[in-house]
Order: C-alpha cells, then structure tokens, then sequence
C-alpha cells in the first residue's frame, strides 16, 4: 500500500515541549496524530466508501500471492501471441535457412491450408 507523507509546520519550543512529555507516556507525536487521523477517517468516511477503500487497499497484496498461479488471459490480451510463442517452442524451425512467413505459421497452428 502506498503511503502519503503529511508535513504541518509546528512551533519549534512547542514540538520540543510536547515531545518531552509524550515520552513520559511512551508515545511520540507520529504514533499521536496517526491514531487522530485514523479516527477522524473513520469519523467522516462514509463506510460504504471506506469498504471499497480498504478492498483496493487488498488488492496489491492479492496480487503478489496471485503471481504464482497462471494468469487467465482475457479479449486483447494477445492471446494469438501466447499461443504462437508455444506452438514456436514446440515446432523446431526448420534448417532450410529461410523463415517462415506468418501465413505459413497460422497454416501449422491451425492445420488448415487454403489454396485457390
């Protein structure tokens, strides 16, 4: 999940006050006004929009396990071409010296020839 820095601007004398006695409670002004921000979301999201909020927060992490398991190719997604690449890996090229033309590779993928 992508995060965004906040920067605020702060009396120096203040920060250096508050800081000394947030200590004493074992918190610091980050922990502070992350805890104030994440009520105040909470506080001012609607829920409905906060559930689809935290499903694309979901969404990256899914994706990283999901990198495991075979992609699904959907329209315009080069499908011709995934199968091409395996039909090329599968068929050796022949010695002959000259290349295929693309026709000639459909005609082996498809095992249909048209002649007139």
């Amino acid at each position: 999940m992508a995060e965004k820095e906040i920067k605020i601007t702060f009396p120096e004398v203040k920060m250096e006050a508050l800081e000394f006695f947030l200590r004493e409670q074992n918190a610091t002004v980050e922990k502070i006004l992350k805890e104030h921000l994440d009520k105040t979301y909470e506080k001012s999201v609607p829920q409905q929009v906060r559930k689809f909020v935290e499903s694309k927060m979901e969404e990256p992490q899914e994706a990283v396990q999901d990198d495991t398991e075979p992609q699904r190719q959907t329209r315009g997604q080069g499908r011709r071409s995934a199968r091409q690449n395996v039909v090329r890996e599968a068929v050796p090229e022949q010695d002959s010296g000259m290349q295929q033309t693309e026709e000639q590779q459909d005609e082996q993928e498809t095992g249909m020839t048209m002649e007139m």
